[in-house]
């Protein structure tokens, strides 16, 4: 009878989950102190799952939609790209501001 060796997730240290998300150790410490960012503590020290690694990157947005699109190759003027957006939303005035209620 063979035995198989358990798998376990990727963890990162809170000095590894800081790099990769460009933040200090001591905002990702308060992130998690706050219940932001999910950590298994053991001892002193913090591990952070490869799970919510994932969930934070696939919540991140595309630079073109944080910001006017002052982050494309070839920056836009704020305004001309707020039009743009808006003409891409079919909805009418009144079903727009439906849903802006529906979000608070």
């Amino acid at each position: 009878m063979s035995q198989e060796a358990a798998v376990y997730p990727e963890v990162y240290t809170v000095e590894e989950f800081a790099k990769l998300f460009k933040l200090t150790p001591e905002a990702v410490r308060t992130l998690i102190h706050e219940g932001e960012i999910l950590a298994i503590r053991i001892g002193r020290q913090y591990r952070i799952l490869q799970s919510v690694v994932d969930q934070y990157f696939a919540q991140a947005l595309p630079a073109e939609e944080r910001g006017f699109g002052m982050w494309k190759r070839r920056p836009v003027a704020s305004l001309t790209y707020v039009n743009k957006v808006r003409n891409r939303d079919r909805r009418t005035p009144e079903a727009f501001l439906r849903d802006m209620a529906e979000d608070e």
